[in-house]
């Protein structure tokens, strides 16, 4: 590990263990099980100082080439996406960035489309493959769901540049930092696990629980609440994971509550060491046991191939996948990778 990184860790380092917590949970609730006195419970239980021993240990993430970034590119079909779409379709932006789209509704999951995820580039990876849609490109956006607060997944840049134009679905503990980047309160709906809001009379959201955690500075871990979205636009059933670690029996849960679902964007990626990531990030094996839980009819794998932010090499994901599901006797077709910029189009789909 170089001399510069060396010094990056000890400065971040520094920062987390001279910060500390000094303010309640105003959400709490006793009778809820996830929410505690001072923020809310997770079952991934690596702290900074752990990811700072691990990074030590680890060295230096994999190198990218130029030319395995291009070979998951797709150019954007711009006219298709600013077309009605009379099926549901969806669009890979980038990282956990998707667009979905049916009957005249376009939302965004986790928008982030600027060059690296954190406060500044000092401390952030350099984004690796651009995003497949700018800010003009994109048609009007209804609403965005947000997964969590963490860089990769909620980008300030990005807030400013869609700003009060749509509007944005948090988690518990959010909507404050929505307010101070200027916001407007009426603009920002703000859910705790299991609780749904009517968009329209046409289109229900529902935020459900994932297995991860919170933190956007030293000191407010776990002071947001993290999970995943289930959208509903007429018969049209959709679910996006957030960020997230392995628990069979919620996910089976969420498949019965919400499912089944017509389309899931679940994340592959971010899963090396696994000793470590484990407990927040599943790998795509385990990406395979939610499309079965949570009974997916066609899954997308996205958080990969954007920002290189763990060890394993950076085309390892997909073809981890493929071999899932051969394992698990899928079809390729209900759970392939796609490239950054492709659109996926429900075309058996049926209301």
């Amino acid at each position: 590990m170089s001399t510069l990184n060396l010094k990056k860790y000890f400065v971040a380092g520094f920062v987390a263990l001279a910060a500390f917590s000094c303010s309640g949970n105003v959400h709490y609730e006793p009778d809820k099980d996830h929410h505690t006195k001072n923020g809310f419970k997770t079952k991934s239980d690596r702290s900074f100082i752990d990811w700072l021993s691990m990074r030590f240990k680890e060295g230096d993430y994999p190198s990218v080439s130029p030319e395995q970034a291009q070979t998951i590119l797709a150019e954007a079909d711009i006219k298709k996406i600013n077309s009605s779409a009379n099926v549901p379709r969806a669009t890979w932006v980038g990282h956990a960035t998707v667009l979905v789209q049916y009957k005249g509704i376009n939302y965004l999951t986790d928008p982030h489309l600027t060059d690296f995820p954190g406060p500044s580039k000092m401390f952030a990876p350099e984004r690796i493959t651009p995003p497949a849609l700018s800010f003009e490109e994109l048609p009007k956006i209804d609403f965005v769901l947000i997964s969590h607060n963490h860089y990769d997944h909620l980008d300030s840049r990005t807030v400013d540049m869609i700003g009060n134009s749509v509007k944005w679905y948090v988690p518990l503990g959010l909507k404050s930092w929505f307010l101070e980047q200027d916001i407007a309160a009426e603009k920002v709906i703000e859910l705790d696990w299991w609780e749904t809001d009517n968009f329209s009379e046409n289109v229900k959201i529902t935020f459900t629980p994932n297995i991860h955690w919170s933190r956007r500075t030293p000191w407010d871990e776990n002071k947001s609440l993290w999970g995943s979205w289930s959208v509903q636009i007429g018969d049209f059933k959709s679910w996006f994971a957030g960020d997230t670690g392995y628990d069979e029996q919620l996910f089976k849960e969420i498949g019965k509550k919400q499912g089944p679902f017509d389309l899931a964007i679940i994340p592959i990626g971010t899963y090396g060491p696994r000793y470590f990531m484990l407990p927040m990030h599943v790998d795509p094996d385990q990406a395979v046991l939610i499309h079965k839980d949570v009974r997916s009819k066609k899954s997308i794998p996205v958080h990969w191939g954007t920002f290189q932010l763990s060890y394993e090499p950076f085309l390892e994901p997909p073809a981890l996948l493929t071999e899932a599901l051969k394992q698990n006797e899928l079809h390729e077709d209900l759970f392939s990778s796609i490239k950054i910029g492709e659109t996926v189009e429900l075309k058996d789909f049926s209301e």
